[in-house]
């Protein structure tokens, strides 16, 4: 990364680093989180510019609990009302914390590696669940645990399955939880990663699927006073809505009826009276006992404060970096934003500024433009950047016009430019591989698949390598022409996984990597013409040789080195005819798999 990080600490921190402004008076509490009920339901919890505060739970003046340069979240109020459960990253990774319910010292819970999040208090007082991953090396890691309420005790697992959002009934014994679900803030996704409601009976280990709905389904709560209702926000209306349903009778009833933006983070009072959730900007509390709409809470920050004009930052790790052709200047994300800077002053300069996440940037062939996904907006799309001074370089200018490029409610990404620069491929939905016009246009499907592929272009832009897995979970590469001349083909043809296909310079060799020998991954190559395929290990590495001595001394390939004596059996240096470009396979050749 040539030493990315070292630059990274100072020079964003330079430019982001504004003097504060001293502010006076009241202010609205604007876009509040992870809200929690006392269980009287006369106090509400709450996070708010990385501290925990807390205010009457039907609006008012605000108190701080904390006043930390750690990020504090996910306040839990104890059954008894007497302690408040957070997680914060004062250490670290985000562990689980607990305080007096009016503020004071913090006992550290929780010491995991990894980190943890809160999910609730057990009925009892005794205990509390949280979610983290635990020595699990596949997707879906996450798992709930017991925590006991006595430092340091051990952690216990509630059920060896994943999930999130999960909730206990008051006896302990059945878990509400939310598996698959799409990020909360996308809005109108429908298919089958929709998030779904399940229970989770422990006497008997059942599972049961309660909700699946295309629409998206999370945040279950257990009514407290009957144990056979359950709440939940479902996009069923067209929105993320609150929902009641009855388990014997699966009867649910609409309680919200927003159409402009969604209900999160619900939370229920043990008394079952109130449930507090944001909508947009502020909390909402509905009434569970009276059928009138939810009344927005107005909540007041009072003091001094000192409000930063730009936020401080100070970033210390990159990820996604992408390359000019000429290796001279490079993209990548860091804090969840575009950067761009050259590999010798090496001073950063933001290309974007946004509360989403950016992802996957990749430089034109020429340089010119800068192709990223971004999830600005509730929905993945791909977003193109430009210099505002094209005369100056990337890491000179200041301002990055930017456009939208797809705006689809479907996700997009990994883009990759054709080597000429007029088409770019990149993934959408599940892992469909598409191909666009430079200018935007013409944007066609060439491959329809359930998971996501690796690949890459062709040095003359005619054919993609990718590898992708069948319904049998086995992963191959195949080569694919862009004329649809033919179908695509199975190049490695292997019982194992082979992936990450890439393209020699000239286009005659594919490299990926693969397992053959028991467990040991290696990196194999093919060769994608015959001719050289038959010269055998030997022939290819003699004729290497004939190549690199002659360019060397003789500065022609072809002509005999002086002094050296002819070689009999030494093949003459072989150079892609005219009617066979780099990278294609020669008429009356088929490519050759893997081992063959």
């Amino acid at each position: 990364m040539i030493r990315l990080a070292a630059h990274l600490a100072w020079a964003i921190l330079a430019s982001l680093s504004l003097p504060a402004l001293a502010v006076w008076g009241d202010e609205l509490v604007r876009l509040p989180g992870d809200p929690d009920l006392a269980p009287d339901g006369k106090r509400l919890a709450f996070a708010w510019r990385g501290d925990l505060w807390t205010a009457p739970s039907g609006g008012g003046v605000i108190r701080r609990l904390t006043a930390s340069p750690a990020r504090e979240s996910q306040p839990k109020f104890s059954p008894d009302g007497k302690s408040i459960a957070f997680i914060s990253d004062r250490t670290g990774a985000g562990q689980l914390f607990v305080m007096p319910a009016a503020g004071g010292e913090a006992t550290q819970l929780t010491f995991h590696s990894e980190g943890c999040g809160l999910e609730q208090w057990t009925a009892d007082g005794e205990h509390l669940m949280i979610t983290a991953q635990r020595d699990h090396f596949w997707r879906h890691a996450e798992r709930f645990f017991l925590v006991p309420r006595q430092p340091r005790g051990g952690e216990r697992l509630v059920v060896d399955a994943y999930g999130s959002h999960g909730r206990l009934s008051a006896d302990g014994q059945r878990l509400l939880l939310m598996r698959e679900g799409e990020r909360w803030w996308r809005k109108g996704y429908q298919g089958s990663r929709a998030g779904q409601i399940w229970l989770y009976d422990r006497k008997s280990s059942e599972f049961q699927q309660v909700v699946a709905s295309a629409d998206e389904a999370r945040w279950p709560l257990w009514h407290p006073a009957r144990p056979d209702t359950l709440f939940y926000v479902g996009g069923q209306s067209g929105s993320f809505n609150l929902w009641q349903r009855d388990l014997p009778s699966g009867q649910e009833r609409q309680l919200t009826e927003f159409t402009d933006d969604s209900v999160v983070m619900p939370c229920i009072s043990a008394d079952g009276k109130w449930i507090v959730f944001r909508h947009q900007f502020d909390f909402y509390r509905y009434a569970l006992d009276q059928p009138r709409p939810p009344v927005k809470l107005r909540l007041v920050y009072r003091g001094d404060q000192a409000q930063e004009l730009v936020q401080r930052r100070t970033l210390d790790k990159a990820t996604d970096v992408a390359f000019t052709a000429d290796g001279l200047e490079l993209a990548f994300i860091a804090g969840g934003d575009v950067w761009v800077m050259d590999t010798v002053l090496r001073e950063p300069r933001q290309v974007t500024d946004t509360p989403e996440e950016e992802r996957d940037p990749a430089f034109s062939p020429d340089g010119t433009q800068l192709v990223f996904a971004s999830d600005r907006g509730g929905q993945s799309d791909l977003w193109r950047a430009e210099r505002g001074d094209p005369n100056r370089f990337w890491w000179q200018n200041e301002s990055f016009p930017l456009t939208q490029w797809t705006n689809d409610p479907e996700w997009e990404g990994q883009p990759r430019w054709s080597p000429d620069g007029q088409q770019l491929a990149f993934l959408k939905q599940r892992g469909d591989l598409w191909l666009i016009r430079s200018d935007g246009t013409t944007a066609r499907r060439l491959l329809e698949s359930w998971n996501k592929p690796d690949y890459d272009w062709s040095p003359d832009g005619k054919w993609l390598a990718y590898s992708v897995s069948d319904n049998d979970f086995n992963r191959d590469v195949f080569l694919l022409p862009l004329d649809g001349s033919r179908p695509a083909f199975n190049l490695s043809r292997h019982p194992d996984n082979d992936g990450d296909p890439v393209w020699s310079p000239d286009g005659t060799l594919l490299a990926f990597v693969g397992r053959r020998l028991g467990d040991e991954t290696d990196i194999y190559f093919v060769h994608l013409r015959k001719s050289a395929d038959d010269l055998g290990p030997r022939g290819r590495k003699l004729r290497e040789a004939v190549q690199k001595i002659t360019k060397v001394r003789q500065g022609s390939p072809g002509r005999p080195a002086p002094g050296a004596p002819p070689s009999p059996d030494a093949p003459s240096p072989e150079t892609p005819s005219p009617e066979t470009p780099a990278g294609e396979t020669p008429a009356g050749e088929q490519p050759r798999p893997a081992g063959e």
